[in-house]
């Protein structure tokens, strides 16, 4: 599995206008979109097709969707997500999933939407903001690797009865790590 993080302040606007020459159906749905959106969804993009250049030597590919509307290319997985000034992309050879959150969009809650009773025991018990991003990216890159629906998410439990994360659900194999004020937990299907 390979992984790349971007700064969207680093990408030029050159940069932005080449990526969205190279994915004219994203850029379409783009034109409406907030600027900082833009920058945010074509970074991601951007991402994805200097690592297939640079794992692949590819030049040219086209992304085609499912029937939940997930991204897919024919020769590898992959997988993209965005927060804040950061776009992560994830390409490997089997289903991966990624996700990134800022820690400092947590609200502290009683019960908390998609989390099992354990899930959210294990956020409010000590250090609620990462514990939160730590489940919360790890149920959105397990659903993106799987290509489902967010309410999939709600079904899973990511944490024992003892309140200690599970590295391993559904097949797939959970890295989890922390980038300056944001985590970033990838989910591979293991071979």
């Amino acid at each position: 599995m390979f992984v790349k993080t971007v700064d969207i302040r680093r990408i030029t606007d050159a940069e932005y206008a080449e990526t969205g020459k190279f994915f004219p159906d994203i850029a379409k749905k783009l034109e409406n979109f907030p600027p900082e959106d833009r920058k945010r969804t074509l970074a991601g993009r951007y991402l994805l097709k200097k690592m297939i250049k640079e794992i692949y030597g590819r030049e040219s590919f086209e992304i085609s969707y499912n029937g939940n509307g997930k991204p897919e290319l024919e020769f590898c997985f992959f997988s993209i997500s965005h927060s804040g000034n950061y776009a992560v992309c994830a390409v490997a050879e089997t289903p991966v999933g990624i996700d990134i959150e800022n820690t400092g969009r947590f609200r502290r809650r009683e019960k908390y939407m998609f989390f099992t009773d354990n899930e959210t025991r294990y956020v409010n018990s000590a250090d609620s903001a990462r514990r939160f991003c730590i489940i919360w990216t790890r149920k959105e890159a397990y659903v993106k690797a799987e290509g489902g629906a967010l309410a999939f998410a709600a079904k899973t439990e990511l944490v024992t009865p003892e309140l200690s994360l599970k590295d391993i659900y559904g097949g797939y194999a959970f890295i989890t790590r922390d980038f300056g004020d944001y985590v970033i937990t990838t989910a591979q299907k293991e071979p």
